[in-house]
């Protein structure tokens, strides 16, 4: 008894199928394979981070800043976090300074200077990174040095949601979706 193959053109089309079904899961954000790099850092308030695995049992949304003028950009971002996941005990928010390609003989000051404009009760959520630029830009899809980069990530560090640029009312409501369907997920 000789078992049925398929042939090259119906293989063809499997595999076709396939990869559709994984794009559209893809684009749906059902299947997230892009993960945040380890980070082990200290916020202006002084406090250690360690992400993702300090994310496990919630969702962070992370602000990505690769230049000066981003930071401005970034701020817009932030203080909509705030306003938004100030007394959450699930969402992590972090403004992220990216300062790896800055020289270490001037980095102290560059601290210095972002950290004065940061008020004290935003400090915990301003977390400096100075490793691993490359990924960082890689994973947020960098295109311009002054547009500020948010990922959604969910509590095993893959991104589940990205957008880039100003905050706008719109794309803060489609952050807070991605939001509830990531803790919606996690809670199933």
């Amino acid at each position: 008894m000789t078992r049925p193959t398929i042939g090259g053109a119906a293989w063809k089309l499997t595999l076709g199928i396939l990869f559709a079904q994984w794009l559209v899961l893809t684009a749906a954000g059902q299947i997230a394979t892009v993960r945040i790099p380890s980070l082990q850092g200290t916020t202006f308030a002084g406090q250690t981070v360690s992400l993702p695995q300090q994310l496990k049992g919630g969702v962070g949304v992370l602000v990505l800043g690769f230049s000066k003028k981003s930071g401005d950009v970034c701020k817009g971002w932030g203080q909509r976090l705030a306003e938004g996941y100030r007394d959450s005990h699930d969402v992590m928010y972090f403004q992220m300074p990216v300062l790896e390609s800055v020289p270490k003989l001037i980095r102290g000051m560059v601290m210095r200077s972002i950290k004065s404009g940061v008020p004290e009760g935003v400090q915990a959520h301003f977390l400096p990174v100075f490793s691993d630029e490359a990924e960082w830009r890689t994973i947020a899809r960098y295109s311009n040095a002054d547009d500020a980069y948010v990922l959604v990530v969910d509590g095993e560090g893959r991104v589940r949601w990205q957008t880039s640029g100003k905050v706008t009312d719109a794309g803060f409501e489609a952050l807070k979706q991605q939001v509830e369907t990531v803790r919606a997920q996690r809670r199933e």
